[in-house]
């Protein structure tokens, strides 16, 4: 009886451990990435905002610290008083600004999703670990990666394929409003962060993702590897799914 309460448990604890080993490296990516001034001012740099705006590099600098440390929550807004042309003013218009506290919100949900998804790779990781044993755990971690790698590389290759497609449904599915259909023209925010700037950061994501899923992958066959010379007759370890 014990024992088939634990085989009952076991599918879908390994079930939880490969669907939660995706959603961990992708809120991981993206929260590290929209953490990140580099990225911010790299793509500034790229697409030659300072002469297309007016703002200066090192203005520009301070509104990407501006975003992250609005997006890191140690700062109640995004907001940046700019020099344009000899002019001092807001960077943001109101439109803009609620804009960016919806893109915060989605933000804030990869970080709980990021500690949900850790909490459950954990814990499924570990109860697996102590009942089956390490090498269903190895199987588990590379189901995973290849879960990660196959949705990633579907978003990729759609990315690839046409990005303005990918880019209308991400904002349809993300957002209950059209406030993210700015003028660039008269909106700074898009002047500054074009599309060019989201089908550049959205490739890096996606890349690292997928990067990482391999390494895990490797490096779980190279355990399984290490474990099977290891092993003896008669020694109980590893176990089969």
């Amino acid at each position: 009886m014990h024992t088939k309460l634990r085989e009952y448990f076991l599918y879908p604890a390994f079930i939880l451990l490969v669907l939660a080993i995706p959603i961990l490296i992708v809120s991981v990516a993206v929260n590290v990435y929209a953490g990140s001034v580099d990225l911010y001012t790299g793509g500034f740099a790229r697409y030659h905002i300072s002469a297309a705006t007016g703002i200066g590099d090192s203005q520009l600098q301070g509104v990407a610290r501006g975003m992250v440390d609005y997006f890191g929550g140690k700062v109640d807004s995004p907001q940046v008083e700019v020099d344009i042309r000899g002019i001092k003013r807001p960077v943001y218009n109101q439109k803009e600004l609620i804009h960016l506290e919806d893109v915060r919100k989605i933000i804030d949900i990869f970080k709980m999703l990021e500690i949900l998804s850790l909490i459950i790779f954990l814990s499924a990781g570990l109860y697996i670990y102590f009942k089956p044993g390490v090498n269903r755990l190895l199987r588990g971690l590379q189901a995973g990666a290849v879960v990660s790698v196959a949705f990633l590389g579907s978003v990729m290759l759609w990315a690839l394929i046409d990005f303005n497609s990918i880019f209308y449904f991400f904002h349809i599915l993300s957002f209950s409003n059209d406030l993210w259909l700015l003028d660039p023209a008269t909106d700074y925010l898009i002047m500054m962060f074009p599309e060019g700037f989201f089908f550049d950061a959205a490739i890096l994501i996606v890349a690292t993702i997928i990067a990482t899923a391999i390494v895990i992958w490797v490096a779980a066959y190279a355990a399984k590897k290490v474990l099977r010379r290891a092993e003896k007759p008669g020694n109980g370890v590893g176990s089969s799914v």
